[in-house]
């Protein structure tokens, strides 16, 4: 099942072209960070992937930066 959300792109953690690469950087932030809300890794329409806060999500047309589409991934 796919999860679709908005995030400003401005709002990454992290910007990888690969899964596994993203995924790592997700884990090794929330283990220095000590982040207490929940992180997702996303792709884009693109095949780019990103880590964001899942609190971030957006409305689309909400704000003044534009928000892209994401394909949530993975919840940690």
């Amino acid at each position: 099942m796919d999860n679709t959300i908005f995030f400003n792109p401005g709002d990454a953690i992290a910007n990888e072209f690969d899964y596994q690469a993203a995924r790592r950087s997700a884990e090794i932030f929330k283990v220095q960070h000590a982040a207490t809300e929940g992180l997702v890794v996303a792709s884009d329409a693109n095949g780019k992937f990103a880590v964001f806060y899942e609190a971030a999500a957006v409305e689309p047309d909400a704000g003044a930066q534009p928000a892209e589409r994401y394909t949530i991934l993975a919840h940690l």
